[in-house]
């Protein structure tokens, strides 16, 4: 709907403004008028009624968006899960968690000290005071004693805590994450999901800063950069945005990953904060570190803390009888389990220590079993390196073996065409290896290509963007004043005069306001809301009445006044040809999504504010000189101007300059986001989560980061 209607706007608009050229064609003949400038100001005034209908046109398509507010909240959450539910299921196939079958995982209740007393649990759930109506307590377990088991049992498991507020503990790589995606899933699976209710959402804790953000402000941006369906407006009239207005109704349940992704100073916090932000009845599930927890729950010094009303489970190391199956069971037939059994058969100590973790004997399995349609021998290294009790006296040492090999296998050639790489593996470690250590530079999990400009130290990229606006405006204003002026002195000498003038010009643009200096957030492209529209709506109808008079009783009169009529009408009309298009609620966002509304918006941000500032600047010298000499130039300084803006106020200004420095440089491939595509959705490097890309490990990062 929302794509037709601009369709339908931009084609009005392109009717109108032929209209409003023959209209003013007609009263040039009828007035004799032939002063250029006073045509111009004919066109631009009947365009005026052009740029007020596409004002009115836009501000009624706002509100009939918003009225698809008719969407009711639970009709919203009901989208919203269908957007969660297939985002996850694409995520799991994509790591291949269920080839050949789902890892089996074991929990057990987790440990006293760590969590509230189960009558407390119980007290709380029944207390009333918001909290719903204990349906089924019989269907709650009696204690912490009945949470141990399986992964087969992880949903019925959450139905059994009388609060619904877990904590999931485990090892580094025991497989919490893994865990929590199946939970999420196992809570949207048909039948299981009651329609309008809450919604589970994943989200990664390592981009929240607790001391500036509550957990709702926080989990308001991360839901509109993950579902921008949800960055709309609420329903109703209520006011904030779809987001927002799902958290207040209690319809998302927060799974929140990572708590000992946050730096270790403002844990402790993190805890306090969500506890402040939860309500009664207030569903949560929260995974982390067994360590980190610890440390974060009993700071030193300082009172403890727990998260209140939860209980938890922690993971436990896999059984080595199920890993070796597993193994055998991805091998690829008789010959590839053949490769497996002198290292199962005899299973040294450091091996059979970190195999059990699902982490691990997932990284084996690359390295070691073939791909699909790969040959048996495919894999070319063979399990039996690991019986090296010299390489690998540890745990440790084999972890880091994997991870080391991890990398080459992914990317080793692949017999099928469609699954090779357009990459080489050493080319692609590289990179990677790069891009780890921005990441732990950064302090984040979150691969953002937003904020890759932060890659570069801050004297760089301010050097580096003012150079570029100097050289970008310059040559703008440089080649299209140079070929107006050359129609009239001369090609070569309009264009040496333009381009003079034009690198004066941009060295003024590239040090004065560092227009392009900063890291901007991404944009979803141009779209008005109410005040803006109201504003400039009183605008257009007063430059619309006044142009009109002038033009019909007083066209003499057009000519003083054009300076001011004409900038305030003609940008209008393309504002609303390109006005932004509401995102799809049943669709997750992805990097590239997001990357694609920023462009856009960059697109916007050069047409109208070249037209402003090319209207505003070339009618003066219109005047002056004539309509060539107004039109040249102020298409010139518009288009500069328009540019240099755009490049700075958009986050794809700044990402592709700094890709293009970084690339020349051999630190990235020049298609980044080709390559970051592909090491998630073939090479398993990567996985996505919302809008921004992570290794699929944070200890595959940190082992990255330090080769």
């Amino acid at each position: 709907m929302g794509r037709s209607r601009t369709r339908r706007t931009g084609v009005i608009a392109l009717l109108l403004l032929l209209g409003s050229t023959v209209a003013a064609l007609v009263l040039y003949r009828r007035y004799h008028l032939s002063n250029g400038a006073t045509l111009v100001g004919l066109v631009g005034g009947v365009t005026g009624l052009t740029g007020l209908w596409l004002t009115w046109a836009a501000f009624k398509a706002d509100r009939e968006e918003a009225a698809a507010g008719n969407l009711t909240l639970p009709a919203i959450a009901d989208q919203l899960a269908i957007a969660v539910r297939r985002q996850w299921e694409d995520e799991a196939a994509l790591r291949r968690l269920n080839d050949p079958y789902p890892l089996p995982v074991r929990w057990a209740p987790a440990s006293s000290t760590l969590v509230d007393d189960w009558g407390s649990l119980v007290r709380l759930a029944t207390s009333g005071a918001g909290w719903p109506p204990a349906a089924q307590p019989v269907a709650w377990a009696t204690g912490p004693g009945g949470l141990g088991g399986g992964d087969a049992e992880l949903v019925g498991l959450f139905d059994q805590v009388p609060t619904g507020r877990l904590v999931v503990l485990g090892e580094p790589g025991a497989g919490k994450t893994i865990l929590i995606v199946r939970l999420v899933l196992g809570l949207l699976a048909e039948g299981r999901r009651a329609s309008g209710g809450p919604v589970p959402v994943l989200v990664t804790l390592a981009s929240w800063n607790p001391r500036e953000q509550t957990l709702y402000q926080w989990l308001e941006q991360r839901l509109a950069a993950d579902y921008p369906g949800l960055a709309e407006p609420a329903p109703g009239g209520i006011g904030g945005s779809r987001a927002r207005a799902l958290l207040d109704a209690g319809l998302i349940l927060p799974v929140l990953d990572g708590l000992d992704e946050i730096p270790d100073p403002v844990r402790g916090a993190t805890i306090a904060r969500i506890n402040d932000a939860l309500r009664p009845g207030q569903r949560v599930v929260l995974s982390s570190r067994t360590v980190d927890y610890q440390q974060a729950i009993s700071p030193p010094g300082r009172p403890e803390i727990r998260l209140t009303g939860a209980t938890g489970i922690e993971l436990r190391p896999l059984d080595v009888a199920v890993v070796a199956d597993y193994l055998r069971g991805s091998a690829g037939g008789p010959a590839g389990v053949a490769r497996w059994d002198p290292l199962l058969a005899a299973w040294p100590p450091p091996v059979a220590q970190a195999l059990t973790t699902p982490l691990m004997a997932s990284l084996a399995r690359t390295i070691y079993n073939p791909r699909p349609g790969e040959p048996v021998l495919a894999a070319g290294r063979t399990p039996a390196e690991l019986l090296d009790p010299t390489r690998f006296p540890t745990s440790t040492a084999v972890a880091e073996h994997l991870f080391d090999a991890f990398i080459a296998a992914a990317y080793r050639p692949h017999p099928d065409r469609a699954q090779r790489c357009p990459w080489p593996a050493a080319d692609a470690e590289r990179w990677l290896i790069f891009l780890a250590r921005h990441l732990e530079h950064l302090g984040t999990p979150d691969l953002a290509w937003w904020q890759l400009s932060h890659a570069q130290p801050p004297w760089q990229r301010r050097l580096l963007t003012m150079l570029v606006a100097w050289l970008v405006a310059g040559l703008a204003f440089g080649l299209v004043f140079g070929l107006v002026f050359g129609l009239v002195f001369g090609l070569i000498n309009g264009l040496i005069n333009g381009l003079i003038y034009g690198f004066a010009a941009g060295l003024a643009v590239g040090l004065a306001g560092r227009l392009t200096g900063g890291v901007q957030p991404p944009r979803r492209a141009i779209r008005w809301r109410a005040p803006s529209v109201a504003r400039l709506t009183g605008g257009l109808v007063l430059t619309v009445v006044l142009t009109v008079v002038l033009t019909v009783v007083l066209p003499t009169v057009l000519l003083g006044v054009i300076v001011i009529v004409l900038p305030f009408v003609l940008p209008f009309v393309l504002v609303f040809v390109i006005t932004g298009v509401p995102a799809d609620l049943a669709e997750a966002a992805s990097s590239a999504s997001i990357l694609r509304l920023d462009r856009a918006a960059f697109r916007s941000l050069v047409i109208v504010i070249g037209l402003v500032v090319g209207l505003a600047v070339g009618l003066p010298f219109g005047l002056a000189g004539g309509l060539g000499v107004g039109l040249g130039f102020g298409l010139a300084v518009g288009l500069a101007g328009g540019l240099a803006v755009g490049l700075g106020q958009t986050a794809w200004g700044a990402f592709v300059l700094t890709r293009v420095w970084l690339a020349a440089r051999g630190r990235i491939p020049f298609d980044l986001m080709a390559f970051l595509a592909d090491a998630h959705e073939k090479r398993g490097v990567l996985r996505q989560v919302g809008a921004v890309y992570q290794f699929r490990h944070i200890e595959l990062q940190r082992r990255l980061a330090t080769r």
